[in-house]
């Protein structure tokens, strides 16, 4: 059995004292993360179990909050001090959203509600949802959520984690070579293309408007920027959710696809200045994820593979060489051997299986 571990965005149905009650413990949540945060970093720790010990009890008598509502934000400020790689400080917190765990947090599937552990108690939540988060919720008993707060919309929302076993993919079927690039972000060895164009398009026009607006640096430029970010970061996955989805349902059950292993990619290549920007846009990572939890979902398997050469070697006579390919086109120096170059590699890609 494999885990697949899916979340569902549920809107919550909330009166007026009830949202002014989230609210509060929002902003005390984030308000306590921002103490721990200057804790960690004049004690130079990431350790959650020394942040706890050095920080539980002072944060709990001033700020109020359940036990379990603390040991999360310690969490979450050791998390994110973690994964900041650079040595500038980590950005301050902000109240759109609070981690929960079992104890802070329940699921009723019988009333479609949930209850909460706030500043004010216990508050009891109906649930405003559609069938699919019905789907993914029935008969799950969730231990982790998000509850999230969107200021623009003034929406409550909670995003549940939920966990399902399904059965270990056969590997009986056919094999399709995914290659993924910046100017076709798919190819598959089974013909499909999916052009990198519009991305292209819509990652350079909300670069010169960063620019702009960076260089203008009010108030309500900022603002504007804090928008952008978010409009194209869901502009890119939901993109990706196409992708993966057509990938997926290309393919029947039993199927394997392959894929490059692709986490070391800028560790062995160097790109010209001006495709920076292309280089760190491009969310090859995400497609994978999204390509690997949909299919596993309908029983079809996805296997990674070394990624070395696979654009330079002929699928016919296996002679590699850097001439192979020139642009687009992929002309075997050796054999003769001709084809479009990203067809090539994801052909190559189910080889290598």
């Amino acid at each position: 059995m494999k885990l697949v571990t899916k979340t569902a965005r549920c809107k919550l149905q909330v009166d007026t004292e009830q949202a002014e009650t989230l609210r509060e413990t929002l902003r005390r949540f984030a308000d306590a993360c921002n103490d721990i945060l200057c804790i960690a970093q004049e004690n130079r720790t990431t350790n959650k179990v020394k942040l706890q010990h050095l920080c539980y009890r002072t944060i709990k008598e001033k700020y109020n909050l359940q036990a379990n509502l603390i040991i999360r934000a310690i969490a979450r400020v050791a998390e994110a001090a973690r994964k900041k790689r650079k040595p500038s400080k980590p950005k301050k917190f902000k109240p759109p959203s609070m981690s929960l765990d079992q104890r802070t947090f329940s699921f009723n599937e019988k009333c479609w509600e949930v209850s909460i552990s706030t500043v004010a108690g216990r508050l009891k939540l109906p649930l405003a949802i559609g069938n699919f988060q019905r789907e993914l919720l029935i008969g799950q008993k969730p231990t982790s959520a998000t509850l999230c707060y969107n200021r623009r919309t003034k929406a409550f929302s909670i995003n549940i984690v939920v966990n399902r076993e399904v059965p270990l993919p056969p590997q009986n079927g056919n094999v399709i070579g995914v290659d993924r690039g910046i100017y076709n972000l798919a190819t598959t060895s089974n013909g499909l293309k999916f052009s990198g164009r519009q991305a292209m398009h819509v990652r350079k026009r909300y670069a010169r408007l960063r620019q702009a607006l960076q260089a203008k640096g009010t108030k309500g430029a900022k603002r504007l920027l804090q928008r952008l970010s978010g409009k194209e970061r869901r502009f890119m996955a939901d993109l990706n959710h196409r992708i993966a989805k057509a990938i997926v349902n290309s393919c029947t059950p039993g199927d394997v696809i392959v894929i490059e292993d692709l986490r070391y990619i800028w560790e062995r290549i160097r790109v010209a200045k001006e495709q920076c920007l292309l280089r760190h846009s491009w969310a090859f990572g995400q497609l994978g994820r999204f390509i690997e939890y949909k299919a596993t979902e309908r029983g079809i398997a996805v296997v990674y593979v070394d990624p070395h050469h696979t654009s330079q070697r002929c699928p016919k006579c296996r002679f590699v060489s850097k001439g192979n390919r020139n642009g687009h086109i992929f002309r075997c120096a050796s054999c003769g051997f001709r084809g479009h170059a990203d067809l090539v590699a994801a052909t190559n890609i189910r080889q290598a299986y």
